[in-house]
């Protein structure tokens, strides 16, 4: 179990760092855009498309993430009015049923992606340069097989090492 959560680690340090990439490119290529936009009257044609696919690998990598630490789904509400004894036992329901949604969710999005694949769909165009929209949606189901992989984890997880 050691290795697996060594390689979860090494998961997470990944997941930190491309969202951390995303966030910075996605705030300089902004700011390029407003600049060429004001000084220029222009812009890039394919960055605003770009962006909004940043913002989607961002959201869902940090939903990933997340799921790491326990704070992706909670019952904070209902745990804090029951008695510590059970705790332990709805935070384990929780994280079943959220591997079970996520694993259903990872099955459609994978079909969702095979599909874009098949049609080939164009997300966008940069320049002359066609991203198929399987590409560019392929995070959709790496996010839902992250969340499952984290939160199935925490399951074994002690309580303390959890967040």
């Amino acid at each position: 179990m050691k290795l697996i959560f060594k390689l979860e680690s090494y998961v997470v340090r990944a997941e930190k760092g491309l969202i951390v990439s995303f966030i910075f490119l996605m705030v300089a290529l902004s700011f390029l855009q407003v600049l060429l936009r004001l000084l220029f009257h222009s812009g890039i044609v394919w960055l605003d498309p770009l962006l909004r696919h940043m913002v989607l690998w961002a959201g869902l990598l940090g939903a990933a993430a997340a799921s790491r630490y326990a704070r992706h789904f909670a019952l904070d509400a209902l745990v804090k009015f029951m008695p510590d004894r059970f705790h332990r036992p709805l935070n384990i329901s929780a994280d079943i049923f959220t591997v079970l949604v996520s694993g259903t969710l990872f099955f459609a999005a994978a079909k969702f992606i095979k599909d874009e694949f098949a049609f080939s769909s164009v997300s966008f165009y940069a320049g002359h340069f066609g991203v198929k929209g399987g590409w560019a949606g392929m995070v959709i189901p790496a996010a839902f097989i992250l969340i499952a992989f984290h939160t199935l984890l925490n399951i074994f997880r002690r309580e303390e090492e959890r967040g």
